[in-house]
């Protein structure tokens, strides 16, 4: 582990030498704000089960005025959710603040209603348009692109090694394809741990260049 650890070091720090100044900045900012929320969510997830009863006795049981007992009630079983959704995502990215992210969370998922846990934020309704479209779509995309990435992480390797010697800087190429690679099985894990359970709205980590792990590989080979 100290070994894979020391090793992944190094392979950042040759990435971000071989950036200009300002992308290593950014690379840099973007690590520093998803270890900052990984560990604030990691240590604060469980205030989403008391914020999740008051908003339910609040807002009552779907919306519906005088049904706050009840809200608070099913307010319960939603804090659990999001207490868990929020830190394991949160370990997360504590564990991966190094690994670039997926450009957008956008309609992957079901939201945390905040960004922190004692925020009021903006609930999810799981119903609005209907609970297909609201629900089973953007959990299933989750798993799909955890199960994507996970298990054709590797794929990166040979795409971005290709995109580099295009650029004539195929070291680069090799360095960020393993990068990628090492990012998209992080973030594949914890999209498959969460799938079914709420996160971030947004990511923090420097995007990837595409959207799947192969999509380097195939476009190359395309324009041969």
């Amino acid at each position: 582990m100290r070994n894979a650890l020391c090793a992944l070091i190094a392979v950042m720090f040759l990435v971000s030498s071989s950036m200009s100044f300002a992308e290593s900045e950014d690379v840099m900012k973007g690590m520093g704000d998803k270890l900052y929320r990984g560990a604030i969510n990691t240590f604060t997830g469980w205030i989403e089960i008391p914020a999740q009863i008051a908003k339910g006795y609040q807002y009552g049981f779907m919306g519906k005025d005088n049904t706050g007992f009840v809200g608070a009630i099913g307010g319960i079983f939603a804090g659990v959710g999001s207490a868990a959704g929020r830190t394991i995502s949160g370990v997360g990215e504590m564990v991966g603040c190094w690994a670039p992210d997926p450009e957008s969370n956008e309609g992957i998922g079901i939201p945390l209603d905040a960004e922190y846990a004692w925020e009021t934020g903006t609930p999810y309704d799981m119903t609005d348009p209907n609970f297909q479209d609201a629900t089973t779509r953007p959990v299933l995309k989750k798993l799909g692109r955890g199960l994507g990435n996970a298990l054709f992480g590797v794929a990166e390797i040979p795409g971005q090694i290709m995109k580099g010697i295009e650029d004539k800087a195929w070291d680069a190429g090799i360095l960020r394809g393993i990068w990628y690679c090492l990012g998209r099985e992080v973030d594949g894990v914890f999209d498959i741990a969460t799938f079914m359970l709420p996160g971030p709205r947004d990511t923090k980590g420097e995007p990837f260049e595409e959207e799947w792990p192969w999509t380097a590989l195939e476009e190359r080979k395309a324009k041969k």
